[in-house]
């Protein structure tokens, strides 16, 4: 209950802080334009895009991200503006038609979205500044300033990202790295408390002691991913704050990088834990309790260096450091040969252990890839690298399509407040996909709330101004809170904020349920313009994607495999297999939140359970890949004697590939199928034009997917064996570290290839049962 309360505190206390930043933002748009000189009021003529830009950028932000937020606002506004006075200049301020502004609306969108090099920050900014610039020039004609009405709205701009830098320094600084300290030193202590109790848990004799140390440890991995976001969130725009980090070291390392490092090691050593919850009731000698102890004490001493070090810390810095008096314990497991076979949960533990040892001591180096000195005056390829991309064409055609169809009905409907169809999509846009119609929905929820807060308010207090203000800060209050739940998210909160704050911070707008009333319609119009065009330019839905996503992964996990446990370095099989399952979530987490119609309901659970395996099939691959380089290395050392030994290892290996996958390519193809059979008896059975396989099969060995279990459990049997004729082999001349590695990297491959057979039957049980869900 403590922690439970503490964390309360931590999140009122974050959360709260936040709203407060944002209403000193706002405080400060609203007294300059309701009551600082006459000359800013006069300059200032859309204060309501003013409070748009400080949302954009104040939003849950530091001082870093604030500047950030700002240099992007002043890039967008540069897209913006000088090819606005142009077409103002040539086509004549009164000769804008609503036609001819959405088509220039429609234009300048494009040319913004196009290039992939500018931030989204940007093109929100440019986009907000084109509908004002345009729709501004249909309602004053020509009357219209060639040049002052666009510089109008860039000081509009310019007013709200002052107002957010002022915001992040007063009443003092909120600074990035003081958040990525933070996070830093907190994930330090969450991962030496999780290395006790894997400790402790890995010995401990009675179930339920394990069980319960399990559980603790589960509840900590939970907190350890929210720390790795927050410092993820925060990290760039702690560059921002101390550019000299990046000048002075040009190998600078991110702290989530530094971080990861250490998650990987932690995700093994839970992986068997989780095991070894499952069997408590191996027997484990005091010897190798005592040595579990010591080295988790040795860890931990590493712990407390990249406490002290981050996040300031680069690639080297660790390397640099002064060695202490005390030398560096070796790991060393105190099993004999034959014992391997009934610890290969503890050989497994220990290679975690040694992993992050060898991690932090700067002897895992990734290789460096050759640099063609060709390629570096290859002209084609850069110029290709300057050709727009498929997705970002497509975004630019959304924006596009969107955005002037939102301005041109929005001016036929309401003439003098065309603006709003435009700016409420011109906000929200984002280059990735996004469930569609659960931000429209949450929107146009948010803009009505907001209203109907924002009438109430004015009605109770419309005679004094700043009574107005201090009304809105409960909402923004609540606002923020709002951001983070499930219903409304960032697009419903930013709505519903703003909608408030425009009716209680206006002036001269005529009465409030008029504006308010007019206002959401208009905000309707343009979400109706924009699910319309997003629908048209993705008819796919998230639920497909999802699918099809799946079976991709099916796909990369099984190359992976293939490959990385072969290759020496495997950094980019493993940064895709990650791409693919964090594409794979995106999907997931998207389909979850669009309506089903009239389709099939969306198993959310099943396709995250798998979602998960995979994730855990990849963390497996490749502490088995690492174990299979650390094991050659070795075996390397003693020369033509454990040739032939290495040579059958190496023909183990592949066997158990193969079955691995056989079953992931069946996996692939049955994903991408409508329909999956449901047992491995129809499978073997089933004829060579069997539809709803989706292709034709082949009697191979490959078209089966249910693996032999005998076969597997023989396969395994069988390197174990290997393995300790390997070990046995000139023993006598071997070194006792020698040993060790040798005995490690073989218990830890035979642990990792028994998970991988029990993962892939899971996968192939779940995979089946949401065939049979989605037929039904």
């Amino acid at each position: 209950m403590k922690v439970v309360g503490r964390r309360t505190v931590v999140v009122w206390r974050r959360r709260l802080g936040a709203a407060l930043r944002i209403a000193v933002a706002y405080a400060i748009v609203g007294c300059a334009t309701l009551y600082g000189p006459r000359e800013i009021q006069r300059q200032v003529t859309y204060p309501a895009f003013s409070y748009l830009t400080a949302t954009l950028i104040v939003s849950e932000a530091t001082l870093g991200d604030t500047l950030r937020g700002t240099w992007q606002a002043i890039v967008g506004t540069c897209l913006v503006m000088g090819p606005a006075m142009l077409s103002l200049w040539l086509v004549g301020p009164g000769r804008f038609t609503p036609d001819l502004a959405a088509l220039a609306v429609a234009l300048g969108a494009f040319g913004v979205a196009l290039p992939e090099s500018t931030s989204l920050m940007s093109k929100r900014i440019a986009f907000g500044e084109l509908v004002i610039v345009y729709v501004g020039t249909v309602i004053q004609g020509a009357e219209t300033d060639i040049v002052g009405h666009p510089l109008h709205v860039a000081v509009s701009t310019a007013l709200g990202a002052v107002a957010s830098i002022l915001a992040m320094v007063l009443p003092f600084p909120h600074l990035a790295v003081t958040e990525v300290r933070k996070a830093c030193k907190l994930y330090a202590e969450n991962a030496e408390e999780r290395l006790s109790l894997y400790t402790k848990a890995i010995v401990a004799e009675e179930s339920s002691a394990a069980l319960e140390l399990a559980a603790e440890a589960k509840a900590l991995e939970e907190s350890a991913a929210k720390l790795l976001r927050t410092v993820k969130k925060y990290q760039d725009g702690m560059l921002w704050e101390m550019p000299r980090l990046r000048l002075r070291t040009p190998d600078f390392k991110h702290p989530d990088v530094r971080l990861q490092e250490v998650e990987v090691s932690m995700r093994g050593m839970e992986m068997a834990l989780s095991s070894r919850s499952q069997n408590p009731k191996d027997a484990i000698d005091q010897q190798i309790k005592d040595e579990l102890q010591t080295t988790a004490k040795q860890l931990a001493s590493k712990i407390e260096k990249i406490k002290a070090s981050l996040p300031f810390s680069t690639s080297k810095t660790h390397d640099q450091q002064p060695n202490d008096d005390t030398p560096e314990k070796k790991i060393i497991l105190p099993l004999n040969i034959c014992e391997i076979e009934q610890h290969l949960l503890l050989c497994f533990f220990f290679f975690c252990m040694n992993r992050f040892n060898d991690e932090e001591s700067g002897a895992r180096k990734p290789i460096p890839k050759e640099i063609n000195e060709e390629d570096r005056y290859d002209f084609r390829r850069i110029f290709t690298s300057w050709l727009p991309s498929h997705r970002s064409l497509i975004f630019a055609i959304k924006c596009s399509l969107s955005l002037g169809l939102a301005v041109l009905l929005g001016l036929i409907y309401n003439r003098d407040r065309g603006y709003w169809s435009g700016l409420a999509i011109a906000i929200s846009f984002t280059t990735r996909r996004q469930a569609t119609f659960w931000g429209a929905n949450a929107r146009a929820q948010g803009t009505a709330l907001g209203s109907i807060y924002g009438v109430v308010g004015y009605l109770i207090c419309h005679k004094l101004s700043v009574l107005k203000l201090a009304f809105l800060l409960p909402w923004i209050v609540f606002t923020t809170f709002l951001r983070h739940s499930k219903m409304y998210g960032e697009a419903g909160s930013i709505s519903a904020v703003v909608a408030a704050l425009l009716i209680l911070g206006r002036r001269g707008y005529g009465t409030a349920t008029e504006f308010a009333l007019s206002r959401t319609t208009e905000t309707c119009i343009g979400l109706l313009c924009f699910v319309l065009v997003e629908v048209l330019l993705h008819p796919e839905r998230a639920a497909t994607l999802s699918k099809r996503q799946l079976s991709q992964c099916f796909g990369t996990i099984k190359e992976f495999m293939e490959t990385a446990i072969a290759l020496p370095s495997m950094e980019e099989e493993k940064a895709t297999l990650e791409t693919e399952i964090k594409e794979l979530k995106k999907f997931i987490a998207e389909a979850k939140l669009e309506p089903n119609f009239w389709f099939t309901p969306f198993q959310g659970d099943s396709y995250t359970s798998l979602q998960k395996s995979i994730s855990k099939m990849g963390d497996l691959s490749s502490f088995m890949a690492s174990a299979v380089e650390s094991l050659f290395q070795e075996l390397r050392k003693s020369g033509d004697l454990w040739k032939d030994n290495q040579e059958q290892i190496n023909v183990d290996i592949e066997l158990f590939k193969a079955e691995i996958c056989s079953s992931l390519e069946y996996l692939k193809e049955a994903t991408s199928t409508a329909r999956l059979p449901s047992s491995a008896k129809n499978r073997e059975t089933a004829s060579p034009s069997d539809l709803e396989m989706g292709k034709q099969q082949s009697n191979s060995k490959s078209s089966i997917s249910s693996m032999d279990d005998e076969a597997m459990e023989n396969i395994t049997s069988t390197f174990l064996q290997h393995s300790r004729d390997v070990t046995e082999i000139n023993r006598a001349e071997e070194s006792a570290e020698v040993r060790n590695k040798v005995l490690i990297s073989h218990g830890c491959i035979g642990f990792c290839m028994r998970r991988l057979v029990t993962e892939t039957r899971e996968v192939e049980k779940a995979v089946r049962e949401l065939m049979m869900k989605e037929r039904c």
